[in-house]
């Protein structure tokens, strides 16, 4: 009895398997992964040509103004 029941659940398991073989699977070693956002390290630069941004701050004065708002 306890043959005919691990036949069974072997029989059934072998079907089970064998029908996810058929599936079109990506392949991991293809999958392209988005490159991280960087972060500019410095925010008070400005682009090229910005007239308005004549200044130069030092870090200290960055920190005041982030900090008090000056």
């Amino acid at each position: 009895m306890i043959r005919h029941v691990m036949l069974i659940g072997a029989t059934a398991m072998t079907l089970i398997l064998s029908a996810c073989g058929g599936k079109d699977a990506p392949d991991e070693f293809l999958v392209l992964k988005n490159p991280s956002l960087a972060v500019p390290p410095e925010y008070h630069l400005r682009p090229p040509g910005d007239d308005g941004a004549t200044e130069t701050y030092t870090p200290e004065e960055l920190a005041r103004q982030a900090l008090f708002g000056e």
